[in-house]
């Protein structure tokens, strides 16, 4: 990219900043809280309180009032809470918390007046096992999202990250001048009066989640904020003022910014088309036992599915894939009616029950026998439950693979098979990402893997992950599309709201590959079967 328009673009990434400012219209602290551990009494705290005591588990518990002036308008509810957590509204929602899901929807269309019970199980813990320091009431507000607004930074957010990462590539000018044509639409019509510019302004430097950012690995912190100013927090927050509404002259401008983005897109995509493809599947890697008691891995489980059930009443075309038969079963005993639901999206097809096994087992040190058990009760329980069996082995992040272990693949009915660990090896590069693996007694399966210069299996949809995906892919020689995990992981809950908007705006998207929602297993049904061999083991 030339020096004018890294410039060009330097200047957008700012007013796309100022858009942020502006992500709601209106707020309501939830003030009053009472804090309980186990049976013990309750506590009162208030928003901005630190715990008084630290458990795993501890309740919180508030009641939020809907003013009377919001008849009529869309009401979220945004949290953080101190840590992980489970939330339930009396509204009969149910979700998780954590840095990437911490809104919840409270109405459509409010009555104004009406009264909402928010109960929240949380523990002072992050992504990773990672711990929480000094957790408190950071977080608490209804409000009232500029619906126009947020889908305007979206939109301009995904062009100018898709400018950022084409480089030359001869669209980015054209991809610039949309932008500038939107910014310059809606310039006459943004607020400019001090009192409302400093206020904004000065929520910006806010941290919505306190401590809880500093328990995130550094590729994912920045990705949890609105607003990002990591390193500009201001020494002190003076007064501001309460967030007003966009005028109306501003919201039609936002309207029009919009409608010009996409007719400008439209016409570049036809000079500069989606190149390659990719097969998008929702996911969250949870590992069974690792940084964590394993009552605490039961715990992630029942938010990473309350979260993404939640995100499948909202986006229709949202797929998703979860493995291991030990995470559904302590679903189905914990949480019931969470598993009832789990259940009408499985036969549904969106979503996905992988792996065929008990859990995503060691493929290197166990005997075939144990490996074999992994199968029979994995497949055993999945067939009981939901009336099918997998035919992909789903094993993104075990660390190398036994020769025998394509036989007995094929033993359980699994002709497929996934990793994206072989690529780890700092000494070899392993060949292939799309080949038969064939293994001592001549079996074979089709393998499939993926090499995301982002957060690998964890992948977001962005143009980085996208792109990375799409230039890594080998196999592009013999088809025309790799699969694509996204969702944070291990405590991160999955796919995010953010992921699921940014998969509109980037799936049918000048000179990226095109993007479809996809079962995992239907992806592999229409790899080809002219690809290359690896006989033996697959070592990492």
């Amino acid at each position: 990219m030339n020096t004018r328009d890294r410039h060009r673009l330097e200047r957008h990434a700012r007013r796309i900043e100022e858009l942020r400012l502006w992500r709601n219209a209106r707020e309501r602290a939830v003030e009053e809280w009472d804090f309980a551990v186990g049976d013990g009494e309750a506590r009162p705290l208030r928003l901005g309180d630190y715990w008084p005591e630290i458990e795993t588990p501890v309740w919180l518990t508030a009641e939020a009032e809907v003013p009377e002036g919001w008849a009529g308008l869309t009401v979220e509810l945004e949290l953080w809470l101190g840590g992980e957590g489970f939330v339930r509204l009396s509204t009969g929602l149910v979700g998780g918390l954590n840095p990437f899901h911490r809104s919840y929807p409270v109405a459509r269309e409010a009555q104004g007046g009406e009264r909402i019970g928010i109960e929240a199980e949380v523990v002072s813990k992050g992504m990773f096992g990672s711990h929480v320091a000094e957790p408190r009431l950071t977080r608490a507000a209804l409000v009232v999202p500029e619906v126009e607004v947020r889908a305007l930074e979206r939109d301009v957010s995904m062009v100018a990250e898709a400018c950022d990462h084409l480089g030359d590539h001869d669209a980015v000018p054209h991809l610039l001048d949309a932008l500038d044509e939107a910014f310059a639409s809606l310039a006459p019509y943004w607020p400019s009066g001090s009192d409302t510019v400093v206020s904004r302004y000065l929520r910006g430097y806010e941290n919505p989640i306190g401590n809880g950012l500093y328990s995130l690995p550094s590729f994912a912190a920045s990705k949890a904020l609105d607003v990002n100013r990591l390193g500009r927090e201001l020494w002190s927050m003076p007064e501001v003022s309460p967030p007003e509404p966009l005028p109306g002259a501003a919201r039609s401008a936002v309207e029009k910014a919009r409608r010009i983005v996409a007719s400008r897109l439209e016409g570049i995509k036809e000079e500069y088309p989606p190149v390659g493809g990719l097969a998008l599947t929702g996911h969250a890697h949870i590992d069974l036992a690792w940084l964590w008691p394993v009552a605490e891995t039961r715990r992630k489980g029942r938010r990473t599915f309350a979260s993404v059930l939640g995100l499948m009443d909202r986006y229709e075309d949202f797929t998703y894939n979860q493995s291991s038969a030990q995470l559904y079963a302590w679903i189905e005993e914990d949480d019931p009616a969470l598993f009832e639901r789990v259940r009408e999206r499985v036969a549904e097809g969106r979503w996905e029950a992988v792996g065929g096994m008990w859990c995503e087992p060691d493929c290197q040190v166990t005997g075939g026998e144990s490996f074999a058990r992994q199968l029979l009760q994995g497949q055993r329980y999945f067939e009981s439950r939901f009336g099918r069996r997998s035919t992909v082995a789903w094993l993104p992040d075990v660390f190398g693979f036994s020769p025998g272990i394509p036989q007995l693949l094929l033993g359980a009915g699994i002709s497929g098979f996934f990793t994206a660990k072989l690529k780890w090896s700092e000494t070899n590069r392993f060949p292939y990402d799309l080949f038969w693996w064939e293994g001592i007694d001549g079996s074979r399966v089709t393998a499939h893997m993926l090499h995301n210069p982002g957060a690998d299996y964890n992948g977001d949809i962005v143009p980085f992950d996208l792109l990375g995906v799409w230039k890594n892919f080998g196999g592009k020689r013999s088809h025309q599309e790799s699969i694509f995990a996204f969702g944070w992981g291990d405590g991160g809950g999955g796919p995010s709201e953010k992921m699921l908007e940014n998969f509109d705006r980037l799936k049918d998207f000048p000179a990226l590959p095109r993007l479809r929602m996809a079962r995992v297993d239907e992806h592999f049904e229409r790899l080809p079967g002219a690809i290359p061999k690896w006989v033996g083991e697959l070592y990492l």
